[in-house]
């Protein structure tokens, strides 16, 4: 008995011979043409439409005004000019005192080191899911406090 369908590459060859469209394909096309041909259409000229609208809108905008509205800001709160302003808070900056910032004392109790919601209600029954040194879920996982690069928690890795 002879084998029902047809080898997809006969197939193929009938139906796009040498990469162009055959006969059959061209009838197949046929009743979409015009209606593709329209879809396209429409397409492009909405898309035309809105570039032009969003150009000429933006072309209208007059932009003179917003160089008086800053002067008048600026004279407003006591600034001469930008220039003025950034050399103000410069001089300020270099005049202040260091300033020195304290840091909270941190506990060190079981309960600092035992981070989040999850891990209290996770480790009494699957105490093989946290990690045993930090009782994190992320095994490895560096501090929160300790703000760094991932290569810093890897034995034998340099700083790049």
């Amino acid at each position: 008995m002879a084998d029902p369908y047809v080898d997809r590459k006969t197939a193929r060859k009938s139906y796009r011979p040498r990469n162009l469209m055959s006969p059959g394909l061209q009838r197949a096309r046929e009743p979409f043409r015009l209606r593709n041909a329209i879809t396209g259409v429409l397409l492009a000229g909405f898309t035309v439409g809105v570039w032009a609208y969003s150009i000429g809108a933006v072309k209208q905008d007059v932009f003179d005004d917003v160089d008086d509205e800053a002067r008048a800001l600026m004279a407003r709160s006591g600034i001469q000019s930008a220039e003025s302003a950034t050399a103000t808070v410069v001089k300020e900056v270099i005049a202040a005192p260091p300033v020195t910032v304290a840091r909270p004392e941190t506990k060190s109790s079981s309960s600092t080191s035992r981070r989040g919601v999850l891990p209290p209600l996770l480790e009494p029954r699957f105490p093989s899911l946290l990690d045993p040194s930090s009782k994190t879920i992320v095994w490895g996982a560096p501090p929160v406090d300790k703000v760094g690069r991932i290569t810093d928690s890897i034995p034998g890795s340099k700083r790049v």
